[in-house]
């Protein structure tokens, strides 16, 4: 028989190391997004929501303000976005 192992939940040291890597990737793509709005010119607009807490961060490296009205809309259907832009 093949047996079924349990897995153990993760220490709070875990937690911690899972949290940073999460958050230095989070910064890692709001870095490419700003650097490929300005190298191409274009208006980028970055979504990223935690599933286990439903946590929505919005990053917008946008200067037309077309991406303006996407917090509004999200903030229906999610918690109050964080929100940043490429200029903070």
């Amino acid at each position: 028989m093949a047996r079924i192992s349990k897995r153990a939940k993760p220490s709070s040291v875990e937690k911690k190391l899972l949290r940073q890597k999460r958050d230095r990737r989070k910064s890692c793509l709001e870095k490419k997004a700003l650097e490929y709005s300005e190298m191409c010119g274009a208006d980028v607009c970055l979504g990223i929501r935690i599933r286990q807490s439903g946590k929505l961060f919005i990053f917008c490296a946008d200067t037309s303000g077309f991406w303006s009205s996407l917090s509004t809309q999200l903030g229906s259907y999610y918690p109050t976005p964080v929100e940043r832009n490429g200029k903070s």
